[in-house]
């Protein structure tokens, strides 16, 4: 792709010089050829720049496109290549004036020959024209990093562009142009969703496998749902087939797109879709769900999975927690799938990423206006992981939400309600002790909290087998006394410890068979400890308790009744006459 865009800026440039010396009659030698506007017609275009865009456009804003201690000079110009706005740091602006680098500057082809601003607004894209490609000898020394600017129309209104010393570093110049894509993305986006402020609008995302480009489509639609508007977002001839045909369609029929929802940017009247029927939740957990593989772990997550099914179907807000590299996030996921409520407009945030709090508003935005204008046949679905790293205004954001919905609908069904799943590294009572989370929204969040077993406390045998088989058509094996001390084992670091330990076992051992010394020093080098000697207490315990009823001793402990037969068979164990 790399070579395929240099030949195609090479050809770019090769046909503008053409241009320049046959239909231009310009001569390279030329000192000062770059033309001014007087102060009241630039005045104007100004005027006119800014109705095209409706007002200031933070998108081009210089502490936004120029680094720190730059030495770059920062143009906007309107479409006929005329500058409107100029920038460049302290001490070397009359430089870049005097090479015409300054409002009022004319850098249309006719005039200025061959140069970074006249080939992206001819070519629809962003690029560089440096050093001997432009026309003029005198401007040899410059590298114009130039990206055309569209409306929401896609119409051509003018340009941006980042002018440095031609000596810049292959790297430097695409980092220029990234930031220049990045803004002009952004400040169509902004144009479309204006222009649309009736509508409620999306963006389309899709990856292509093989070159891993990615395409962006922004669409119009109705209160219904279909689209009525649709705007590309690159700047080539590419037409991936997910991106064609979309006026008229449904936003639940595109399929293999990533969709990201947003209101009206007035406040619409709020629509109440409240369903009178409960939520249909099957019986009987899928045992080749996404689920079932939690239920065999024993402990106390069979009763959780139960109720999380339950309070999921009736879109009640979970918080899910448990210890340090638990499997938290694996367990919302395997909700929303088990329930399959898995659907274009679900959204994912993790509250720890930097840009936190922009992503938690927007997707909180998607999920009220879903939940007022639903799309027939998909389920919104939230999932925010690492609750606790929220900043303080995004919790007072997340807060008003949350209190709005349960206004709105209380302990209603509502099957357009979006289903709302947090997830936290940290036990529900570790939440509740510190002050990660304002005391009023720890318990909005935790209006049914699933707080899951330790690793520790679960079938861990059982856990390590699921984790071996996984993605392997011949699983490797585990000897007797290396499994004696991986279930011995507290495992602090819970699942994620686990798989780093079986990861380094299986590449310090022969790949077919862990054996004890292919396990860490922790592991293997733990003192002896009692656990097995309480394992077998409680075991005593609960069969007496029980009366000897397998099924029951079994409920009292978490586990199966496998479980609690092959540890009868181990430990010799006999029913009392």
């Amino acid at each position: 792709m790399a070579s395929d865009h240099k030949e195609a800026l090479r050809d770019l440039v090769d046909l503008s010089k053409a241009r320049s010396t046959q239909q231009h009659r310009l001569s390279v030698g030329t000192r000062a050829p770059i033309l001014r506007l007087q102060g009241a017609e630039i005045a104007q275009r100004r005027e006119q720049f800014q109705d095209l865009i409706g007002g200031a456009a933070s998108e081009l804003d210089r502490s936004t496109l120029l680094p720190v201690k730059s030495r770059y000079c920062l143009l906007v110009t309107d479409a006929e290549g005329v500058v409107l706005e100029s920038y460049a740091p302290d001490g070397v602006e009359a430089d870049f004036q005097r090479s015409g680098l300054t409002a009022g500057g004319i850098w249309n082809e006719k005039l200025a020959g061959t140069n970074g601003i006249s080939v992206a607004l001819t070519a629809g894209r962003v690029l560089t024209v440096s050093g001997e490609d432009h026309f003029y000898r005198c401007f040899s020394r410059f590298a114009c990093s130039s990206a055309p600017l569209t409306d929401a129309q896609n119409n051509l209104i003018g340009s941006v562009t980042l002018v440095g010393a031609v000596g810049r570093r292959p790297d430097e110049i695409g980092l220029c142009e990234q930031t220049l894509h990045r803004a002009t993305r952004q400040f169509q986006t902004r144009l479309f969703r204006n222009f649309h402020s009736d509508k409620m609008t999306a963006r389309l995302m899709s990856r292509d496998p093989e070159t891993r480009r990615c395409f962006e489509t922004l669409v119009a639609c109705d209160d219904r749902g279909a689209v009525v508007f649709s705007l590309p977002l690159w700047r080539d001839d590419a037409r991936p087939a997910p991106h064609q045909n979309l006026v008229g369609r449904h936003l639940s029929d595109l399929h293999n797109l990533e969709i990201s929802l947003r209101g009206p940017a007035r406040v619409p009247p709020r629509r109440y879709f409240v369903n009178a029927a409960a939520p249909h939740v099957p019986a009987r957990l899928n045992k080749t769900g996404p689920l079932a593989g939690f239920t065999y772990q024993g402990a106390t997550l069979p009763k959780l999975i139960e109720r999380a099914r339950k309070l999921a179907a009736y879109r009640v807000p979970l918080l899910i927690c448990g210890e340090t590299g638990g499997d938290s996030r694996d367990f919302a996921k395997a909700i929303i799938a088990d329930l399959g409520l898995i659907s274009p407009t679900g959204v994912t945030v993790d509250a720890s990423s930097p840009n936190a709090a922009e992503a938690v508003a927007e997707a909180l935005e998607a999920m009220r206006f879903l939940g007022d204008y639903p799309v027939d046949r998909v389920s919104p679905t939230l999932v925010l992981q690492n609750i606790e790293q929220l900043d303080d205004p995004t919790q007072t954001r997340l807060k008003q939400f949350l209190e709005d919905d349960d206004r709105a609908n209380g302990d209603r069904y509502n099957e357009d309600r979006a289903l709302v799943l947090f997830t936290s590294d940290q036990p529900w009572e570790q939440l509740q002790e510190n002050d990660r989370l304002q005391p009023d929204l720890l318990y909005l969040v935790g209006q049914s909290v699933l707080d899951l077993p330790p690793l520790r406390q679960r079938e861990v045998a059982d856990i390590i087998q699921t984790h071996l088989a996984q993605d392997r058509a011949n699983p490797p094996q585990v000897s007797d006394q290396a499994m004696t001390l991986l279930c011995d084992y507290d495992w602090p670091g819970n699942q994620r410890e686990m798989r780093a330990v079986l990861r380094e076992a299986l590449i310090c051992g022969n790949g077919t068979m862990i054996n004890v010394t292919d396990l860490p020093d922790r592991i293997r080098n733990r003192p002896a400890t009692s656990k097995r000697d309480l394992a077998r207490h409680a075991l005593r315990d609960a069969l007496n308790s029980a009366d000897w009823n397998v099924t029951k001793a079994a409920r009292l402990l978490g586990v199966s009744r496998a479980t609690i037969n092959r540890w009868i068979a181990s430990e010799g164990l006999q029913r009392p006459e």
